[in-house]
């Protein structure tokens, strides 16, 4: 697996907080969808979920994330964030993140978050957020050893001065 090192845009992004199982996730990231579309705003971006939880210390139906999509704007006033029901919305700021694309089933997920710590530790960055997933798209008759899944983990580096 390739990790790199990339910057992350300002962006605004709309979403819904879950405490329940990530088994639920493709009808959570149709519901977004169909919160972003009953309120008109546009997405500009693929499906992700962010998570701050250990998976293997949560129980299946006791994950702790967000499902949301990043959208073009919202108007709140002048303030960074909000709500419209149950759609969160919210502005992220420009940061750096370590990125790598997982493929394939989601059996495997942990041992790719695994090596990706392990990288940022061996490589003097600190971790500082959520690991968010970014869901790549794919046709129903893609076969689930093809499917992508980008894994960004957002970081500061820690290590000598660089050019």
């Amino acid at each position: 697996m390739e990790i790199k090192e990339k910057r992350i845009p300002d962006q605004k992004v709309a979403y819904v907080p879950h405490t329940d199982s990530f088994s639920k996730l493709p009808e959570f990231i149709e519901e977004v969808g169909e919160l972003i579309a009953e309120n008109n705003l546009e997405a500009v971006g693929y499906p992700y979920g962010s998570y701050d939880n250990d998976l293997e210390e949560y129980a299946e139906n006791h994950q702790i994330f967000e499902v949301g999509m990043p959208i073009k704007s919202f108007d709140m006033g002048g303030k960074p964030a909000g709500r419209l029901g149950k759609l969160g919305l919210k502005e992220v700021t420009s940061h750096t993140v370590l990125s790598a694309i997982h493929k394939g089933s989601h059996k495997n997920f942990n041992d790719s978050i695994r090596e990706m710590v392990n990288f940022a530790v061996e490589n003097q960055y600190d971790i500082v957020g959520p690991i968010t997933e970014i869901y790549l798209p794919a046709t129903p008759e893609t076969p689930v050893e093809e499917t992508k899944t980008e894994i960004q983990l957002p970081v500061i580096y820690m290590g000598p001065k660089r050019d």
